[in-house]
């Protein structure tokens, strides 16, 4: 879990590049020199709420920013060689509180709420919750970092590209959802 937390974090962050083209995860309404604007006709911003052309909280890239710091953290725990379930639950804990931050700023009128918070604020505090309890767990220190293998480098390369074209690729000339970036 540790390692997934280390190379996770990046890999969330890089995700959030689809949500930023496609315009998902969005923010609400801020001032116009913080905001961004989203325009296109099938961007979720502009059919499923009412911010289409608004300036928007560019939440996508708060979470990009903040997932990139706690990559930064995890894997300075891990060369400090800390206790595998500590790098997992402060993995859990610092997702938790960012998620919870960022949902604050959503503008997606679909998300539901539930006693004054979003849906995802709930789960947010669930996974603050998890990561405090894991981080008290017993469990071996992170073994020191190694160079990949070049069979684990090709490995590497093929899984990315597969995940690349399944959620990167702008299909423009399909009509089927998810086919298109916008």
């Amino acid at each position: 879990m540790a390692r997934f937390a280390v190379g996770g974090s990046v890999t969330q962050a890089l995700g959030r590049g689809r949500c930023l083209v496609q315009g998902c995860c969005h923010g609400t309404a801020c001032a116009p020199w913080l905001g961004i604007r989203f325009t296109h006709p099938r961007s979720r911003v502009t059919r499923l709420s009412t911010l289409g052309g608004t300036p928007v909280h560019p939440t996508q890239l708060y979470s990009m920013g903040w997932m990139l710091a706690v990559a930064v953290v995890l894997v300075r725990l891990w060369t400090l060689h800390a206790p595998l379930p500590f790098i997992a639950g402060t993995y859990l804990f610092l997702v938790g509180l960012g998620r919870f931050v960022e949902e604050h700023l959503r503008g997606e009128p679909q998300t539901a709420v539930l006693l004054g918070l979003r849906l995802y604020q709930w789960l947010a505090v669930g996974f603050v919750v998890a990561g405090l309890v894991v981080t008290t767990l017993p469990g071996a220190p992170a073994p020191p970092p190694s160079v990949p293998s070049a069979r684990d480098l090709v490995v590497l390369t093929l899984c990315t590209l597969v995940v690349y074209a399944a959620y990167g690729v702008d299909f423009p000339r399909l009509n089927r959802r998810f086919s298109r970036l916008v």
